[in-house]
């Protein structure tokens, strides 16, 4: 009886899709212990592996260890792959932090209160829906990430600092964007 097919779904998602040996994509899930020998279709016997591992090494009696030990360090590897950091939140807290100064609410509190005194002054309702806050707040956020990334491009130019190649092409497009 071949494996269920929610178990070699899960097989490949713990693999990421991949052979557990040489790592290529397009797995397909085989037996360690083969059934004939009484291999059981049971997540513990089962190992992802491509077509050329499943020929190499599939009906060889002798690389059942290795495979068994190969996919087990393969999971860990792909468990660990894209684990959450815990310092990760107090990063991003660390980053919030550091976006906007005393100064630069300050400002954009008073263009607030100025955009309130104007509506106010044609009649407008005062009280602003969640959207309209919402995009305000967006706002807020890009003209003061913009302003970082222009003082940031400033002395990456003027030679006062460097940055990596690839995260400064990906600042350059959401600059762009922002714009």
């Amino acid at each position: 009886m071949p494996f269920a097919d929610n178990l070699k779904l899960s097989v490949k998602k713990r693999s990421h899709f991949s052979c557990c040996l040489y790592h290529a994509l397009g797995v397909e899930i085989h037996h360690i212990l083969p059934q004939e020998e009484g291999g059981p279709d049971t997540e513990d016997n089962a190992a992802p592996l491509c077509p050329s591992c499943y020929e190499t090494y599939g009906a060889n009696p002798q690389k059942r260890k290795f495979i068994r030990e190969a996919r087990d360090f393969w999971y860990e590897i792909c468990a660990a792959r894209f684990a959450s950091d815990p310092d990760r939140l107090d990063k991003i807290v660390n980053l919030v932090e550091r976006a906007a100064t005393k100064d630069d609410l300050q400002a954009a509190f008073e263009e607030f209160a100025e955009q309130v005194l104007s509506r106010a002054s044609q009649g407008a309702e005062t009280r602003r829906s969640e959207a309209e806050i919402l995009e305000a707040l967006e706002e807020l956020f890009d003209k003061v990430w913009y302003d970082r990334h222009s003082l940031l491009r400033d002395a990456i130019e003027n030679g006062r600092t460097t940055v990596d190649p690839e995260i400064r092409k990906g600042a350059r497009r959401a600059a762009e964007r922002v714009e």
